[in-house]
């Protein structure tokens, strides 16, 4: 008996290997970094100006970036990003295993 080989099925043409988009472990590591600093920044930013309006802090020395409210919210918003940056990183190297590479 000749064993034919297997026979792939058509794929049209905007069809595309769904295997051929499969990220490695570092880049899947670095995505869960970086999108749960993303949202622990959203959500600290959301809190902090909750309760801290830049226009109601009065003050004769203010910083020449705090010139909009929107600079200010967009400054905090990516401190917080940072901070959340650092907490997954480490976060993630202390959950690694030591067989983890």
């Amino acid at each position: 008996m000749n064993a034919s080989p297997p026979v792939e099925p058509e794929r049209s043409a905007g069809q595309t290997n769904p295997e051929a988009h499969e990220l490695g472990r570092r880049a899947r590591g670095i995505g869960v970094i970086v999108w749960s600093g993303f949202l622990a920044a959203a959500i600290s930013t959301m809190l902090c100006f909750a309760f801290l309006d830049p226009d109601a802090i009065q003050s004769g020395a203010v910083p020449a970036w705090w010139s909009s409210p929107l600079r200010v919210y967009a400054v905090g918003f990516f401190f917080f990003w940072l901070i959340g940056l650092i907490a997954a990183a480490l976060c993630w190297q202390l959950s690694r295993g030591r067989n983890d590479g």
